[in-house]
């Protein structure tokens, strides 16, 4: 009887640190199915308007002039 109340015990223990992580990783899993979602609404809209095209800015590097 011991042994099974010290197993349960045990048990219970593991499932609660479980539990807390899920509950940490949440916001983070929140915040990417909402980029997704963002993202996948752009791209059904930029499939609705075939004529336009995007044109990305150059990159400028910023590592050849060093901030002081």
């Amino acid at each position: 009887m011991r042994a099974t109340i010290a197993k349960l015990k045990k048990t219970i223990e593991n499932k609660n640190t479980e539990l807390t992580q899920l509950r940490r990783d949440v916001p983070a899993l929140v915040r990417v199915v909402n980029q997704l979602t963002i993202e996948n609404q752009q791209l059904r809209d930029a499939l609705e308007n075939p004529g336009a095209t995007v044109v990305p800015f150059p990159r400028v590097n910023h590592q050849s002039n060093p901030r002081d």
